[in-house]
């Protein structure tokens, strides 16, 4: 099986420096992003897609689809980790934003703890191990693509290097160490052998 993971196309909110909610469209950018991403993915066999069904990871899917004439899956398990509500819609260098942020920082290890309505990082390595879970018994055989967010992808990744061993310390260095670009792809695979391999990550040659 091989699955590729896409992250969005840029978004306002990538654009402008804002904490997103699901809402947030594409950018003009954004979407000649996902039409020149869409090009490359033609020539991927590709059996399903897969998108979260936040705005911005819906409109990538639906030019990837158009191009590849393939239906679409909405899939809640590939959204992005819900931060704070408090959150959505602040610039990034808003002293609110900032301040929440670091509350966030100071006890994010603490798996009862949460500043409001946010996904713990528990909670979203349980819904990773669920992805990975779903894709092997759904879809051994197949070559799916993934539209989906940076947060969420690195912590799927992560679940299927790591196992049960993929503890918060370890998905917090992922997130911090790795960077996933608008449109970058990154591509695993599963043999029966071997299980899972990372065979490529953030790949963005085709912008």
């Amino acid at each position: 099986m091989n699955v590729y993971f896409v992250r969005h196309g840029q978004s306002e909110g990538n654009l402008n420096g804002l904490h997103q909610g699901p809402e947030v469209p594409l950018s003009q950018e954004g979407r000649q992003q996902a039409k020149i991403l869409a090009k490359r993915l033609k020539n991927i066999p590709i059996d399903i897609i897969y998108a979260s069904p936040f705005i911005r990871a819906k409109q990538t899917a639906e030019i990837i689809s158009k191009e590849l004439n393939l239906p679409i899956e909405y899939w809640e398990g590939l959204k992005e980790r819900k931060r704070p509500t408090e959150l959505e819609g602040l610039h990034i260098d808003d002293p609110k934003a900032i301040e929440i942020k670091n509350q966030l920082a100071e006890n994010w290890l603490r798996e009862d703890w949460k500043y409001s309505d946010e996904e713990t990082y528990k909670e979203l390595i349980d819904r990773a191990n669920l992805v990975v879970n779903h894709l092997l018994k759904k879809h051994k055989n197949q070559n799916v693509l993934c539209v989906s967010h940076g947060t969420i992808v690195k912590a799927i990744v992560g679940s299927m290097i790591f196992g049960e061993r993929l503890t918060l310390p370890t998905l917090g260095s992922l997130n911090h160490h790795l960077w996933i670009d608008n449109t970058g792809i990154t591509h695993c695979e599963y043999t029966e052998k071997y299980g899972w391999g990372l065979l490529t990550w953030n790949d963005t040659t085709h912008l």
